[in-house]
């Protein structure tokens, strides 16, 4: 058999940071544990597994090597300082909140040239909830977010999001952009509304952060992507029926817009023109018929499908849809694929 070979550490702490600079980061961990592993008092190599670890604990690891070489390491000191704070507010159902401008530790760097140096382990707050982790993220550990420019069906497929934490910053967001607007404060309302699954809502805010920025070309794929996509209204008295509908449009591929009752109905359906409409029968107000009725009867909605919603499958209440207009009738509870067979069928 024949016998590995060897490679000093200071040549497999290069081919690290190639690694990591090109993004293989499995790689580069993998040769990082084997240089701590043959010199575990390598400072540097261990604030480098800090830098690239997969998880808070294995990161607080390294820090803790790191601090036991040098105690009077600062990089090691701020990190884990920041990290226990964030376990702390954790265990308090507290978020915690970014260090104060001009406090914060450098951000984590990739030598492009030269000596390799150390990572600057830093703080990042999250753009949409300000929760704050060691090192910047795509998806933020907090409210669960995506918080980056992607494709529709990333924020779409993204489960489990902290609604509380986004209905939070949609309402600071939009104080925000009333107080002092910018493409900034726009992107991330949209990036709110599409990790919520309402990205008609998102819609808006990408237009005018990309009318501030037409430089973005991420930016422009985004919005357009967003603007091809049908849209469909779903009107229900029911916030669970509504939440269920809309994510079902959206991994479906429609942008989709909810309303609670029919006079907020009417006056969406006026301003959005929506390709299709799902209403519900039985609201408190107007009820479903009347809704469908005024669509029929307004110059500008009267073409536009309306699919009935009914917890009842009677032969009475068909009839009484379709004398008010209604293209078609669902009966609830509904499985998806009864959902989307209307939404193509109608919307098309």
């Amino acid at each position: 058999m024949a016998e590995a070979t060897w490679v000093s550490p200071q040549v497999a702490f290069s081919e690290a940071i190639a690694a990591a600079k090109l993004g293989q980061l499995a790689l580069a961990r993998r040769l990082l544990n084997d240089i701590v592993a043959r010199e575990p008092k390598n400072e540097r190599a261990w604030l480098w597994v800090a830098g690239l670890a997969e998880d808070k604990a294995a990161a607080q690891e390294a820090l803790n090597h790191v601090l036991d070489i040098n105690p009077r390491n600062q990089q090691a000191i701020n990190a884990l300082a920041l990290s226990r704070l964030q376990e702390s507010a954790v265990r308090n159902q507290l978020r915690p909140a970014p260090p104060p401008r001009g406090q914060e530790p450098a951000m984590p760097s990739l030598p492009a040239h030269g000596q390799p140096t150390a990572p600057q382990l830093t703080s990042w707050s999250c753009p949409l909830c300000s929760s704050a982790a060691v090192f910047p993220m795509r998806k933020c550990p907090s409210c669960k977010a995506i918080v980056g420019v992607g494709v529709l069906e990333d924020y779409a497929a993204n489960k489990g999001v902290n609604e509380e934490l986004l209905l939070d910053a949609a309402r600071r967001l939009d104080e925000k952009a009333r107080q002092a607007d910018s493409a900034e404060t726009r992107l991330n309302l949209a990036l709110v509304f599409l990790n919520l699954n309402r990205s008609a809502e998102a819609l808006p805010h990408l237009r005018k952060a990309l009318s501030m920025n037409g430089n973005n070309p991420m930016l422009a794929r985004l919005a357009e992507s967003l603007a091809a996509r049908k849209l469909v209204m779903a009107v229900d008295d029911s916030l669970t029926v509504r939440k269920i509908v809309s994510i079902t449009l959206e991994r479906l591929g429609y942008r989709a817009l909810t309303a609670k009752e029919g006079t907020e109905a009417l006056a969406m359906a006026a301003e959005a023109h929506p390709d299709l409409i799902l209403l519900d029968i039985t609201m408190p107000g107007m009820d479903g018929y009347q809704v469908c009725k005024a669509i029929k009867q307004h110059p500008l909605l009267k073409k536009i499908p309306v699919v009935m919603l009914s917890g009842k499958d009677g032969f009475f209440d068909k009839v009484k849809g379709r004398l008010a207009g209604a293209t078609d009738y669902i009966t609830k509870p509904f499985q998806e694929a009864t959902l989307a067979e209307a939404v193509r069928k109608y919307s098309a």
